[in-house]
């Protein structure tokens, strides 16, 4: 709110008619809309079965692939839109195995590179959801016999319909606040977003005024869309007597093994090309080159100062909201506050980055304090971008042991480090799964950077985009190598250390 109310009083409102009026905007305002909804149908019609068969089914490569997953919601955004265009690229992979060139700049190349990021998130969240069944649904879906499709139909789809609109929403304000992704494959005005628009406002014109009307367009949208889907969407529960037992198998027929196949085949084909192309350049004589750039290791450095410790921040801010949300959960009208603590976490969705962030330095440079503290600005900005992931990880875990064990815990009178020290080993998976994407968001990060970027404060994905934009692409896909192996290192190294040697994330 500091931000905000720092950007709109610079702002002069009286001006707004001439914005209003101007056939650009709402041009923008249409396209925004068309590509972040056809992103989050998208995304959810190719995770509901892909995560049908991961639940149901096991296999060899079934945790590798949900690493590969886990690793592609937070892939940096430039790197991951390198690997794209070098497979789907006019002289990609994909021209010379078909013969003719995706249409990769303009809606198809967003579409593509969104579904890239979105579905892995998707079929995460919908393997939540399959948790909250209860074994014995299983137990007797076995016994009766019935089909895949039957336990689909009378079983599964009751929980996923409470998930898929907050997922919905979820998807829909990533895409639509999406920045990189569009400035890299939106391939002209024709293709922009208000993101887009808000940061050349900003950067390029300095234009305080319609800066601050898009940004109010943008939240108004994202708000009402929010409330649309808060409206309608039922409660998810969870039930108490959740337990995972030995999993029996369904009755499989020709039509789900099918479906199985071509879905696993699909989103194999859809994630795992980029992510060849992206390390390809690893057996090239330039990338030893490239290590030797001083440039290249202060990069690194400055990338890992930055989300270090804005993972941390974010974990911190989001298990403060998440305690204080399940503390009341079961009180009287406790659901009520306890969905709004909740949704409080997702409200930075609805205001881009961007606009926290320069918010942030107008309020600092009225208070007397320069652009040399543009690093607490980002440090910051990158945590609070990252708190709706990190909820989504935690609430589920800390949920069910407060459902379970709080009659208990009040008892004997257990709170604090206590409770902590006895709950440590069921959430320490769920707390290092949200490290772990806050700290690699906040890596990847580049709008933020971008804005307040300086050479003290260069960033990888930045010394990436700087690369690329002077047409030294491959030693851009050198960095890019380094940048995904840092990546793979601090999620490996997260993951461990926080989730111990047993986690899965």
């Amino acid at each position: 709110m500091a931000a905000f109310v720092a950007l709109l009083s610079y702002a002069s409102p009286s001006d707004w008619g001439r914005f209003i009026v101007d056939p650009y905007i709402w041009r923008l305002v249409r396209f925004s809309f068309l590509q972040a909804s056809l992103s989050a149908l998208l995304s959810m019609a190719l995770a509901i079965p892909v995560a049908s068969c991961l639940y149901h089914r096991r296999f060899a490569g079934r945790q590798t692939l949900l690493n590969l997953f886990a690793v592609s919601m937070v892939v940096p955004t430039i790197v991951a839109i390198l690997g794209i265009v070098v497979v789907y690229g006019r002289h990609g992979w994909f021209t010379s195995v078909f013969g003719f060139a995706f249409p990769l700049y303009g809606l198809g190349g967003i579409l593509l590179a969104h579904v890239f990021f979105n579905m892995p998130l998707a079929v995460r969240v919908i393997l939540q959801a399959y948790g909250l069944i209860p074994d014995s649904q299983w137990r007797l879906t076995s016994q009766l016999g019935l089909s895949r499709w039957q336990a689909f139909h009378l079983i599964e789809w009751s929980y996923l319909k409470k998930t898929l609109p907050g997922l919905f929403l979820l998807v829909f304000m990533l895409c639509f606040s999406s920045f990189a992704v569009v400035l890299s494959l939106g391939g002209g005005p024709r293709s922009s977003t208000l993101e887009v628009a808000i940061y050349q406002a900003l950067r390029f014109e300095f234009d305080l005024n319609k800066a601050s009307y898009l940004s109010l367009l943008q939240v108004a949208i994202c708000s009402t869309v929010a409330l649309a889907v808060y409206k309608f969407a039922p409660a998810v529960r969870q039930d108490v007597s959740v337990y995972q037992g030995q999993r029996l198998p369904l009755r499989s027929g020709v039509l789900p093994n099918v479906i199985d196949g071509l879905s696993l085949s699909v989103v194999l084909l859809w994630v795992l090309p980029p992510f060849i192309a992206i390390l390809s350049p690893i057996v090239s004589p330039l990338f030893w080159h490239t290590l030797q750039a001083n440039d290249l290791w202060w990069s690194v450095w400055h990338s890992v100062r930055i989300a270090l410790p804005s993972g941390l921040l974010a974990l911190v801010i989001g298990l403060s909201i998440a305690a204080l949300a399940r503390s009341v959960r079961w009180r009287s009208r406790g659901d009520w506050l306890a969905d709004k603590l909740e949704q409080s976490g997702n409200l930075v969705l609805m205001v881009p980055g961007l606009v926290l962030a320069t918010g942030l330095f107008l309020l600092l440079r009225h208070l007397g304090i320069g652009l040399r503290h543009a690093y607490w600005i980002v440090v910051w900005v990158n945590a609070v971008m990252a708190l709706p992931f990190v909820l989504r990880a935690i609430m589920p875990t800390l949920y069910q042991q407060e459902k379970r064990y709080r009659h208990l815990y009040e008892q004997l009178q257990i709170f604090g480090w206590s409770r902590l020290r006895l709950e440590w080993q069921q959430i320490r998976t769920a707390m290092a799964q949200g490290l772990a994407y806050a700290v690699l968001l906040s890596l990847g990060d580049l709008g933020v950077v971008a804005l307040f970027g300086s050479k003290g404060l260069e960033t990888l994905p930045m010394y990436l985009f700087q690369l690329i934009g002077s047409y030294r692409v491959e030693q851009g896909g050198c960095v890019a190598v380094v940048l995904i192996l840092l990546c793979l290192a601090l999620f490996y190294g997260i993951t461990r250390l926080v989730g111990g040697r047993r986690a899965v994330i």
